[in-house]
């Protein structure tokens, strides 16, 4: 399913399987307008909590992160070993994922102007939008051996204009050393 195609390309491709399982082609077709719609509510809702997690950053002063990486990495609290939750509730962090800003107004180019990946052209526009606020500061999600992320974090300071931490998980770790890397990346 070709899901960057829209949503006539996605109803066309399940209205096979949906044949298979009995559903009628109307149908198949209104379910997936319902799903586009619901996913664009809430892709607009995370936009708006971002940008008053901004303006809240902007207003206060305090101190937040920037949280950056592909949504396997940053996301899932076994592989991040829930460092997120972490800075949050320990020492009372203001995280903000980079999924919850307005990446697509970016433009990257001048950082580099051939990020043919997607979520390599995410991570530097999140960075972009990091250098405009000197108390948001970048964190970078990775897992060990991934090749387009080695590549994509050598641009990484230069588009943010300040230092970033990268936390490589492998899987294995505990959150011993990643809490410390973090605690000696705020202060």
């Amino acid at each position: 399913i070709h899901f960057r195609n829209g949503e006539d390309v996605v109803a066309t491709e399940l209205a096979s399987l949906a044949k298979e399982l009995g559903i009628p082609r109307r149908k198949n077709h209104r379910a997936v307008r319902m799903a586009y719609g619901a996913q664009r509510q809430f892709a607009q809702a995370m936009l708006r909590q971002g940008e008053r997690a901004l303006a809240t950053l902007k207003q206060t002063g305090e101190p937040g992160v920037l949280l950056v990486g592909r949504p396997y990495n940053l996301y899932d609290r076994s592989v991040n070993c829930d460092i997120p939750q972490k800075l949050r509730k320990t020492y009372g962090v203001n995280v903000v994922p980079m999924d919850f800003l307005a990446l697509d107004e970016e433009n990257v180019s001048r950082i580099n102007d051939n990020m043919f990946w997607n979520s390599g052209r995410r991570i530097l526009a999140a960075a972009l939008i990091a250098r405009r606020f000197q108390n948001l500061h970048l964190i970078y999600i990775s897992n060990f051996k991934c090749g387009p992320d080695s590549f994509i974090k050598s641009f990484l300071n230069e588009a943010a204009g300040s230092p970033s931490l990268v936390l490589q998980f492998d899987g294995h770790s505990n959150d011993a050393g990643f809490i410390t890397r973090c605690e000696a990346y705020l202060e």
